[in-house]
Parts: C-alpha cells; sequence; structure tokens
C-alpha cells in the first residue's frame, strides 16, 4: 500500500530489502535496491551513490538508518511502534495501573534494556530519528504502528481465531470478558497515515504520530466480526486475565489484557487522517 500509494503521487519509488519477501502487488517497474537495512555497512553499500526527495524506513534497524540517510536524503519518515510505552508488558510500572487511556504520543516511555529490552530499544530508534532532524541532518516524522492486520501481515493473530471456526470449536475463551481494547490498524489504513504525511511536509516535520483505524473494537467485536466474515458463532466463555491462557495470542507480545489505545488526535487534526477502509469491511 506504501509503494502503490506513493506510485499514485506521482512518485518515482524504489524499494530496498534484502530479496527474500518481494510480492506482486508491486510493479516490476519500481526498483528493487538488494541490500541488508540492519547494518551500517550494508546500508551504504545499498545506497551508495544514490539520492532520494524522501527515504521511508518501515524496515531494518532504524537507529543505524537514522544515524546514515542524512548523506542520502533531506526527508524520512521512519515507523516504529508502541513497544516503547512504559507499561506495556507491566501495567504496576504505571502508578495507577495501566496505561492512559487514550494513549497520548508524549506518554511515559521505557527508561532502561532491564525494564523492557526490545520496548527500550525501541525507544531508542525514535529517539535517533529525532536527534537526526534536531541536528539538521534531514527533516523527520516518525510513526508509532498498533497491531497491524491485514493482507502479509507478520503477527497472524486472526488466523489464530479463524482457525478455532475452522475446528468447529463451541466456545473461546478470552480474558475479563473478552473487553480489553488495543488499537490495530488495517494495513490499507495506517498506510494511508504515512502518505498523508509525505503530502504535507512542513507540517509533519519533527512530529510523532500515533496511528491506527479510527474505529476501534474490543477483543470480543473481533471474535464477532470474524464469526460474521466466516458464517459462524462462538460462545465466548470470560475469566479472569491471569488464568486466560488459551487467549494469550491476542495480546501484544502475550501480554496483559490492560487496555493498550492510542490517542488519534494529532494524526486526524493535523494530517487530516481518516479510515479509508472501515474496519468490519476490512476484516471481510
Amino acid at each position: 500500500f506504501l509503494v502503490n500509494g506513493l506510485i499514485a503521487l506521482g512518485y518515482d519509488v524504489s524499494i530496498m530489502h534484502r530479496g527474500t519477501h518481494d510480492s506482486d502487488e508491486i510493479p516490476g517497474s519500481v526498483e528493487r535496491i538488494i541490500g541488508d537495512p540492519h547494518f551500517r555497512e550494508t546500508l551504504r553499500q545499498a545506497l551508495d551513490g544514490r539520492s532520494f526527495d524522501l527515504i521511508i524506513a518501515t524496515y531494518g534497524r532504524i537507529r543505524y538508518i537514522a544515524e546514515i540517510v542524512g548523506d542520502y536524503t533531506d526527508r524520512l519518515i521512519t515507523v516504529g511502534g508502541a513497544p516503547c510505552f512504559r507499561g506495556v508488558l507491566e501495567p504496576g510500572a504505571l502508578f495507577p495501573t495501566g496505561l492512559q487511556v487514550p494513549l497520548p504520543e508524549d506518554a511515559p516511555k521505557i527508561e532502561s534494556e532491564e525494564e523492557f529490552r526490545f520496548g527500550y530499544l525501541v525507544r531508542m530508534a525514535e529517539d535517533a530519528v529525532m536527534q537526526g532532524h534536531a541536528e539538521g541532518r534531514y527533516s523527520a516524522s516518525h510513526f508509532r504502528y498498533p497491531v497491524v492486520y491485514g493482507p502479509r501481515q507478520l503477527t497472524p493473530s486472526i488466523w489464530w481465531i479463524m482457525r478455532r471456526f475452522m475446528d468447529q470449536r463451541p466456545y473461546m475463551v478470552l480474558p475479563d470478558g473478552g473487553l480489553t481494547l488495543t488499537t490495530r490498524g488495517y494495513s490499507e489504513n495506517v498506510a494511508h497515515a504515512v502518505l498523508l504525511a509525505a503530502q504535507q511536509p512542513d507540517i509533519a516535520a519533527g512530529q510523532i504520530y500515533n496511528c491506527g483505524d479510527e474505529v476501534q473494537l474490543t477483543m470480543a467485536q473481533w471474535i464477532e466480526v470474524v464469526a460474521k466474515a466466516m458464517d459462524s458463532e462462538i460462545e465466548i466463555i470470560g475469566v479472569p486475565d491471569p488464568y486466560a491462557y488459551p487467549a494469550r495470542g491476542l495480546m501484544m507480545f502475550h501480554g496483559p489484557s490492560n487496555h493498550q489505545l492510542f490517542d488519534l488526535y494529532k494524526v486526524k487534526s493535523e494530517l487530516g487522517y481518516r479510515d479509508l477502509v472501515p474496519p468490519v469491511e476490512a476484516m471481510e
């Protein structure tokens, strides 16, 4: 959706990856730059002698990309995620317990590797992007993606639900009645948010945006939507979160059932974001 969206906006697009996950949905006319974006040396080898109006980085080690891309572009858009927020895995690290609802862009962040290593690295990546912007090496915008669903999703959480319907299971165990709210974003919708920033460089410069679907559903509602799309039904049995082992795969990092609901006011008010595809339609 990002590549084809950029083409529709008139960009001459190249994509860089290791060559192992190409897609027929990306036109053959799009140049493939084969290289590993996880290391400074391989990044420089792939980009040597090149320059770009805009680089969108959704892959690799963002902190390394942020260090070097000022030599190749004046504008950078990067994508990270929610693990940078303090309390994602340990709600008790906050007082009162649990993430703020809705969760703003400036909510408390992970403070050390000891607290949550992966979340700390996510935070360090976005800090590196913003530092490069502050130092004038490029103009940067950063997006925090939610749990993304849709074609080619990294974590097939919807298949986890579908399988139960295919097996004709009579019921599904969910924590706390399935009332948990976790921000999700359909792949076309979150790509749309990034493309809005590409079209509004002055507004998006130096900004961090939460993104996701405008309409959010509880865990139980997601089950209901999948059931309708599969012309089926299932009984939901609510149990206390500590005992909801069968449902852990529906929760971020198999963690607790506390809400993780992004505040989308900023991306909506500054960039004009609205869902391109309603979530129920997207699920189908």
